[in-house]
């Protein structure tokens, strides 16, 4: 298994979870996505806008493209509309991917967290941690939403979207 390949599977199943996680927040009452909880965000609506705003930073950083106060983007919007562009980003990863040579995953990028903090990561290095990122985030999903009664969240770990989707066969 190359680099590649590897990362392809990891991308492919950030895009199923997200996918599996806001087509089950979209299926609950909306009421429910800006009912305050304790957690790293205040409601399962700012959790999703949270993933989606570091899908999209980490994108551009790695494009050397500028980025503004992307929250903007989401200001007065439904949930639907930050879980179709969170999906968006996802895909647009997928994308991105799938037309990036395999030595292009060893390139560094420097980038300046919004803490101002420095830092350089290779391409690789950078879309592990956006998909351990958003893993981390949905995590806190379920945790909300079983504190709002929602107790039928769906699987989204790696294994299950090994297990679920992607056919592996042992060459």
């Amino acid at each position: 298994m190359t680099l590649k390949s590897h990362l392809l599977s990891y991308i492919n199943f950030n895009l199923w979870a997200n996918t599996q996680k806001t087509d089950w927040l979209l299926s609950k009452d909306p009421v429910l996505m800006t009912a305050t909880v304790n957690s790293s965000f205040p409601t399962l609506h700012k959790t999703l806008e949270h993933i989606w705003v570091a899908e999209c930073i980490w994108m551009k950083r790695i494009k050397g493209e500028p980025f503004q106060n992307l929250l903007e983007v989401c200001a007065g919007k439904d949930t639907k509309f930050v879980a179709e562009i969170l999906l968006n980003q996802s895909k647009d990863y997928l994308t991105f991917l799938n037309d990036l040579p395999e030595t292009s995953l060893h390139d560094v990028i420097a980038y300046t967290l919004l803490s101002k903090d420095t830092g350089s990561a290779t391409i690789a290095h950078i879309l592990q941690h956006v998909v351990n990122h958003g893993s981390y985030h949905r995590g806190q999903l379920v945790t909300m939403g079983r504190e709002l009664g929602l107790i039928d969240p769906p699987k989204t770990d790696y294994m299950e979207y090994i297990r679920k989707v992607e056919v592996w066969e042992n060459k």
